[in-house]
């Protein structure tokens, strides 16, 4: 009999006990009756328990290796998830979500964390076809779907299933703290509530300048290394829907209310990153060192065809057209860069630009790993994923560093370390003539960046640190920034940079080595 028909006889019969309870002689018999009826059904339930158990195990299985769901090779983007209504996971020590794509890092952590035993999946609900995808490097799962209803069941399913499987929702990107997009604009977002409710935990990994550092504070800041402001060279300077102390400052509070982490990623410890919640120094924005490896092997539809003695520059900015002011400026300082090489040309010297906009991300590596320097940004002062794809290859690169925090006991340990050639747009100039004029340089300042790339951005050094971390809030306790970790360094191997004479040494593959170094 199936399990439905059983509930129902059953509840005929306890029906029928309550009518009997007036009217027979034969109540006890019929409480005994009722009694076993309900036995069998917990027996039955059970059992039913114990198969659909059985039949998500190869789901768990499949989410804990890392499972990934190809929308491209599916013709409806549909995504459908077992309903886990009444299945109560066993959940692994450490447990978390990645919610939306952080460029390609929270991809590579959640593999490094894998391999530390944690229970870990990344999601995204970004339509594949969106330019943004071709910063991201891939998700385990996408709660996609053209029909904005069967996207929400999506969601909703999978929220019902990260309830009884995860401790840890991770997410990135500002003012999208929720996992129904549907919440996001809400003070109080209802699925947050409620996994807070259930004593689970929530960390943010900010993703720029709007991420809690309210506007006016970006500015002064910036002022003392710059004279001019960061913001003055922002397309997004005079918008207040997308950048205004009022904005920036609700955004904060939220944080403030339901974040117990917020990785900040060496953004300055101004504002509502000064709280006591935040870490400032890099932890989630890490790599694979071998997909950013100094000797990669370039296809051959991606070599560049060059002179024996022409220098390389690769400068890049995304979404170019639209982060263009009026007036011909940007963030990164582009227009300055133009002009530094375009004058080293007239002064005879053999350079020649390389600049790429809205390329995918995983081809970019092979025309960064041709190029003998590396410009990224000369205005915000902290730098970002094209300078850390450089240091990880092995290149000198550029890009302006304003070490000024609110207190000198701020001040990053990785700052210190960093070994960016640090310029501006008055001074970029100076800068490449002097890495053009001097290729022994370009070799030393190159093998250091790989060295330090390794040591604050690789995925599994990040891992080992990021673990310790989620040991401290799921403890309830406040974070904090690890004393030590382990991160691999790679022995030296035969590479060069540009035209500049190769290294001795003995090859080996990058993170598969013996010799583990603690910090």
């Amino acid at each position: 009999m199936g399990l439905g028909k059983e509930i129902a006889r059953i509840k005929k019969k306890i029906a029928q006990f309550f009518i009997g309870e007036f009217v027979s002689d034969h109540t006890q018999e019929i409480v005994n009756a009722v009694s076993r009826e309900l036995r069998n059904m917990r027996d039955m339930q059970f059992m039913a328990y114990q198969e659909m158990k059985e039949d998500n195990l190869q789901y768990r299985h499949d989410i804990a290796q890392g499972l990934r769901v190809n929308l491209k090779n599916s013709e409806d983007h549909v995504l459908t998830i077992p309903n886990p209504s009444g299945f109560f996971a066993q959940p692994a020590k450490r447990t978390a979500v990645f919610y939306h794509n952080s460029y390609y890092h929270f991809h590579y952590l959640a593999q490094a964390l894998r391999r530390r035993n944690w229970d870990v999946v990344t999601v995204s609900i970004d339509n594949p076809k969106l330019s943004s995808y071709t910063y991201y490097h891939g998700e385990d799962i996408n709660l996609y779907h053209d029909d904005a209803w069967i996207m929400r069941d999506n969601i909703a399913n999978f929220f019902r299933l990260a309830k009884e499987r995860y401790g840890l929702f991770h997410f990135a990107n500002d003012h999208v703290m929720a996992f129904d997009p549907y919440n996001y604009y809400l003070d109080d977002p209802p699925d947050i509530v409620e996994w807070k409710a259930l004593g689970k935990k929530v960390a943010y990994t900010s993703s720029g300048c709007g991420s809690a550092l309210l506007k006016t504070s970006v500015g002064n800041w910036s002022r003392q290394a710059l004279g001019h402001t960061v913001c003055s060279r922002c397309r997004w300077e005079n918008e207040p829907s997308i950048c205004s102390d009022e904005r920036i400052g609700a955004w904060g509070e939220k944080l403030l209310k339901y974040a117990d982490v917020v990785f900040a990623e060496t953004l300055p410890a101004l504002d509502y990153l000064g709280r006591d919640t935040v870490i400032t120094e890099p932890v989630t924005m890490c790599m694979d060192p071998t997909i950013w490896y100094p000797e990669l092997e370039i296809p051959e539809e991606h070599l560049i065809k060059r002179d024996p003695d022409e220098v390389l520059i690769y400068h890049a900015v995304g979404n170019y057209q639209l982060r263009m002011r009026e007036e011909g400026l940007n963030i990164k300082g582009t227009s300055f860069v133009l002009d530094a090489i375009q004058r080293l040309e007239q002064e005879g010297y053999p350079v020649r630009l390389i600049f790429e906009t809205n390329k995918l991300n995983k081809e970019l590596r092979y025309t960064q790993a041709q190029a003998d320097i590396i410009v990224d940004q000369l205005n915000f002062g902290r730098y970002g994923a094209t300078a850390r794809e450089g240091m990880m290859l092995g290149k000198p690169t550029i890009s302006f560093v304003n070490r000024n925090e609110p207190h000198p006991e701020q001040q990053l340990q990785c700052l210190k370390e960093v070994p960016l050639v640090s310029a501006t747009e008055t001074t970029v100039y100076e800068a490449l003539k002097d890495l053009v004029q001097h290729p022994g340089k370009r070799l030393e300042i190159g093998q250091a960046s790989r060295q330090y790339a390794l040591k604050w951005h690789s995925h599994d050094g990040a891992a080992h640190r990021y673990e310790q971390i989620y040991d401290q809030i799921m403890a309830g306790k406040k974070p904090q920034f690890p004393e030590s970790w382990t991160y691999f360094e790679p022995a030296k191997k035969k590479y060069s940079i540009g035209n500049t004479p190769t290294l001795d040494g003995q090859p080996a593959e990058a993170c598969l080595l013996a010799n583990a170094t603690t910090r």
